[in-house]
């Protein structure tokens, strides 16, 4: 019966923590996040990110994100063309310990912003 009852408290702390170590953010969040000094990564292509991207922008291709080296809880923000490849970058990024991310939400279709070439 102890074997059980452990069982089910250890099967209720993992269920009741939030592992997740990214927030999904709309455009808004993204310029206070970025005003408090966020890094921005953008991991489309060099092809796509040469063609536009926001302003201050670090062009990380997704298929090179394994490769950066910014402290683990520095506050990062990925984006993409529309969020679909920022969703993959920031589960490796979650999965290389990284605990500050933000997945900003609909990627560049939604940023409304300023864009630079």
């Amino acid at each position: 019966m102890k074997k059980i009852i452990s069982l089910i408290v250890i099967i209720l702390l993992f269920t009741a923590c939030d592992n997740k170590s990214f927030e999904i953010i709309d455009t808004n969040q993204a310029h206070d996040i970025l005003n408090s000094g966020a890094v921005l990564i953008d991991v489309r292509t060099s092809e796509e990110y040469n063609r536009e991207h926001i302003p201050n922008a670090v062009n990380i291709p997704l298929d090179q994100i394994d490769t950066i080296a910014y402290a683990k809880d520095t506050k990062i923000i990925v984006y993409c063309q529309s969020g679909m490849r920022s969703r993959k970058a920031v589960q490796t990024l979650v999965d290389m310990g990284y605990t500050n991310l933000y997945d900003l939400d609909g990627g560049l279709l939604n940023w409304g912003g300023d864009l630079e070439e």
